[in-house]
């Protein structure tokens, strides 16, 4: 949505007004307007032209909240035809970029020991209990941010409960809200979900023709808050057989390509007038079927079944007549019955493979809500701060790791008592980011953007990392251990458990390929309500 047109618009219709009527536009209209589209910078700009008036905004006030949450929901969820044809021509240039480490914290440690040259024997004996006290040190941290998140989704919970001690204003709920979701983009950031686009998603939620062949689409017009994010973007590996390849040559046609997946969906949806905010994630979910995690859409026949359904409509209708005019007429004519009962079967049979397909694309979607939920709301929130201080351990674990592994060789021996960082050698930061990098395709496959601003400002505040002429060297290990706290019990030290490999998505146990999906869609197709 466009607004070049603000500032004039401003000058034709308020630019006469004096301090006190625009300050009680200020205040009174100010929601009113940014519902209509206009961003704050707009709004100063016009405020601007009013003389002896100030144009900061308040710091705090419901009025402010609101109308900055209108604001902001309007940009997200106004669609028009040509925004939507915009919207398309954008999303060609998104392209997924992986940030996410796809390997445990536990099978990094274990790589990072077992690798000859990043750590001496003693210093391998004590990277664990580094580790560990990286871990508590980062759990303090992210403890006061999930506090706070709980705190500002209390009052928009759909879930709650607990028995409520105080009234809500409309207002405050959407003053929570703005500020729950401004605080959850930072947690996601750090968790290196990535969030689609705006023009993404209303391309991923226009009209489009399902596998099971029906016509489905969602109005993002409903929703005053709709917001995805993905993370873990798979293409899987398809298997072609040797038959397949000898009939796609002889018809001439393109190998069929494999199905894209996200492997963790995590959406915020709140309905128009509804005052409670859904917090939902997913698992595995295919990048075509954003829809099937929405609770309001539309199904419809496709183009070819309507043309079908249309042309034998018409045909029976004619059939019919030309019946009803041989009859009046005293003919004795009976192809007009014939065409009318056969053009009927095949109207019949049209509509009933409509409502078949239907049913299926709705059993996929009961199946998916059901099979592929991981956490709503509350537990999602707790889920999702938990992960963001997971992969702050492993960014932070690598980066110390491959800083204090460019070191000289003749420094891998310096004294222990030694707390100053190692002088020689260090990396810059586009180094370290490139090495990492490297190092996790070999172990993993998978080319992801590794960005180690969070690690190094983390190491640096706990005072393990220094920075000199644009590069960065390490405490020796041991002596870092003295700096770290310590704590007896932390996640990390308890034992690795299938759980945890399959929350972390380890690639080191799980190498997926198109059959296995398949596999796993054979195996939900048999439970459902037939």
């Amino acid at each position: 949505m466009q607004h070049v047109g603000a500032t004039t618009l401003f000058e034709q219709d308020f630019s006469h007004v004096n301090k006190v009527s625009f300050l009680f536009l200020h205040r009174k209209m100010a929601a009113s307007l940014m519902r209509r589209g206009f961003k704050p910078s707009s709004f100063r700009c016009a405020a601007s032209l009013v003389p002896n008036v100030s144009t900061r905004l308040p710091k705090c006030g419901g009025w402010r909240s609101i109308a900055y949450t209108a604001c902001r929901y309007s940009e997200d969820t106004a669609v028009s035809k040509k925004e939507l044809d915009q919207a398309q021509e954008v999303s060609q240039d998104f392209v997924y970029k992986e940030r996410y480490i796809p390997i445990t914290r536990h099978s990094i440690i274990r790589h990072l020991i077992q690798h000859r040259d990043f750590f001496t024997d003693e210093e391998k004996k004590i990277f664990p209990d580094f580790a560990l006290a990286i871990d508590t040190a980062l759990v303090n941290r992210y403890n006061t941010v999930l506090q706070e998140l709980k705190a500002l989704f209390d009052p928009i919970n759909p879930d709650k409960d607990t028995v409520k001690t105080r009234e809500w204003t409309r207002g405050e709920k959407l003053d929570n809200e703005f500020w729950l979701l401004q605080q959850l983009e930072d947690v996601m950031d750090k968790a290196n979900f990535h969030e689609m686009p705006k023009e993404a998603v209303h391309q991923s939620l226009a009209e489009h023709e399902s596998r099971e062949g029906v016509k489905v689409s969602v109005d993002p017009s409903r929703y005053d808050v709709l917001r995805f994010w993905v993370l873990g973007h798979e293409i899987p590996d398809v298997h072609i057989s040797f038959l397949d390849r000898i009939k796609d040559s002889l018809l001439k046609r393109s190998p069929k390509k494999p199905l894209e997946y996200y492997k963790r969906v995590v959406v915020a949806i709140r309905l128009k007038k509804d005052s409670k905010l859904s917090l939902k994630a997913f698992k595995e979910v295919p990048a075509n079927r954003l829809e099937m995690l929405l609770p309001d859409g539309t199904i419809q026949m496709s183009t070819l079944d309507k043309g079908l359904l249309a042309s034998t409509a018409g045909i029976a209708l004619f059939g019919v007549l030309a019946k009803v005019v041989t009859v009046l007429a005293k003919l004795n004519v009976d192809w007009t019955l014939l065409l009318t009962v056969v053009t009927g079967v095949i109207g019949f049979r049209v509509w009933s493979q409509y409502k078949n397909r239907r049913a299926h694309y709705l059993a996929d979607v009961t199946r998916l809500l059901y099979f592929k939920n991981v956490a709503n709301n509350r537990g999602l929130i707790t889920l999702l701060v938990d992960r963001a201080e997971d992969e702050s351990l492993k960014e932070a674990l690598l980066t110390y790791a491959f800083i204090l592994n460019s070191r000289p060789a003749a420094l891998r021996n310096k004294p222990k008592s030694d707390f100053s960082p190692v002088i020689l050698g260090g990396l810059t930061a586009p180094e370290l980011n490139e090495q990492v990098e490297e190092w996790i395709q070999q172990k993993t496959g998978v080319h992801l953007q590794f960005d180690s601003s969070e690690a190094l400002t983390v190491l640096g505040d706990l005072g393990l990392v220094s920075e000199k002429n644009g590069k960065y060297d390490a405490v020796m290990l041991e002596p870092a251990m003295s700096i770290l706290p310590r704590a007896s019990t932390s996640v990390i030290g308890r034992r690795a458990s299938e759980e945890d490999i399959a929350e972390g998505y380890d690639r080191d146990e799980y190498l997926e390929t198109d059959e296995e999906y398949k596999a796993e869609e054979e195996k939900y197709r048999r439970y459902g309500w037939f």
